[in-house]
């Protein structure tokens, strides 16, 4: 039963964070794209609809990995070895992913609509990228990682 919830636990984990990943990609490579050369309503409503949906991929990522931390080595060990090193260099990253998505992307996307100038939108839309690979990168470490 326990190998059970830790499973279900780390496919939450990565259920969200490929979510998150895809989003910011469908944003960065296709929709802010799109919108530069036809910018309107419908797609700056789809534009924000992603960036809601990126957080709450963001949020759910950040429970279940959480949850993963008790369910593994412990909050006792995040502030020390190369495992602490990454765990919380990635939580640094998530919380600053949930800043790019609501903070700085969502009002470039509507700012988009507005002028016509989607420089803002791309440049975010590629931050949240640059970020969520770099995080899958490191977490993928960390399962490796000595503590």
């Amino acid at each position: 039963m326990n190998t059970t919830i830790l499973w279900l636990i780390r496919y939450g984990h990565v259920l969200g964070g490929a979510m998150w990943v895809g989003g910011y990609a469908l944003l960065a490579l296709v929709i802010v794209p799109i919108m530069q050369r036809s910018p309107g309503e419908a797609l700056e409503r789809l534009a924000i609809n992603v960036v809601r949906i990126l957080t709450y991929a963001g949020m759910g990522t950040i429970f279940f990995g959480l949850l993963l931390i008790t369910r593994t080595r412990g909050f006792d060990r995040l502030f020390t070895g190369e495992w602490g090193f990454i765990i919380v260099t990635c939580i640094v990253i998530a919380i600053a992913l949930l800043g790019v998505g609501d903070g700085g992307l969502r009002p470039a996307l509507q700012r988009l609509t507005a002028t016509g100038d989607g420089r803002a939108a791309r440049r975010w839309a590629v931050a949240g990228l640059v970020l969520t690979v770099l995080a899958t990168g490191l977490m993928t470490r960390a399962l490796y990682a000595r503590s």
